[in-house]
């Protein structure tokens, strides 16, 4: 039997928060197990009840998605969170992915690419709307020079520009060794010289700035 995946909804926007709760759980594996409309709520919700992932809205009152995500994975390091966006949110993305978020999701997002966002950050995977990739690529990474980093400071290899690749890709640690037949060892070593020589904070991070400066193909 398949495990249920708990999951806590959050966004100010009530009419949303219903459709996206019962979206959610028409998913046979999928229970909503609580909900909150700004990230003080979410926290307080924390402290009460254990989701295996977490929904929530980026721009939000009282405390916004950002501030929630960085408090929650500090106290929760486990806990894996996917923000709600627009593409009107672009310019937050890395502010989100810094505190620690697993994935983005646009907000227009169907059923099916909902169960497939939340299996695959469940798996520890990492998940990002193809609409959202499209317009992070196409959009001007000079606009967002106060937020993304323009210049790599040091020549990236060959090998951490394939490593990359599939980074962007989604590929697990495991699932890279493979394709280029290294160990997951070496795999590692590439991400960190990647995520160091970019100055990124995390996988996540350093996915949307591959694809900002051009870096990865989406």
């Amino acid at each position: 039997m398949t495990d249920i995946i708990k999951i806590i909804l959050a966004d100010d926007h009530a009419i949303f928060l219903k459709g996206l709760r019962m979206m959610v759980n028409e998913c046979s594996n999928f229970k909503v197990i609580g909900e909150a409309s700004n990230g003080r709520e979410l926290l307080d919700l924390l402290d009460q009840i254990s989701p295996d992932i977490i929904l929530t809205d980026i721009k939000m009152p009282v405390m916004n998605g950002v501030e929630a995500t960085k408090a929650a994975v500090e106290k929760y390091p486990h806990l894996k969170i996917m923000a709600l966006t627009m593409f009107s949110d672009l310019k937050y993305m890395r502010l989100m992915a810094e505190a620690g978020a697993s994935g983005f999701i646009l907000k227009s997002i169907g059923k099916t690419e909902l169960e497939l966002a939340i299996n695959t950050v469940s798996s520890g995977k990492t998940y990002f709307s193809p609409q959202l990739l499209g317009e992070i690529a196409e959009s001007d990474p000079v606009e967002s020079s106060g937020i993304y980093l323009k210049d790599v400071n040091e020549r990236l290899t060959e090998r951490e520009l394939d490593v990359l690749q599939y980074i962007v890709k989604g590929f697990s640690t495991q699932e890279i060794a493979d394709r280029l037949f290294i160990s997951k060892r070496t795999v590692e070593g590439h991400r960190a010289n990647l995520i160091l020589k970019t100055g990124t904070r995390n996988v996540v991070d350093l996915v949307i700035y591959a694809i900002r400066n051009r870096l990865a193909i989406v």
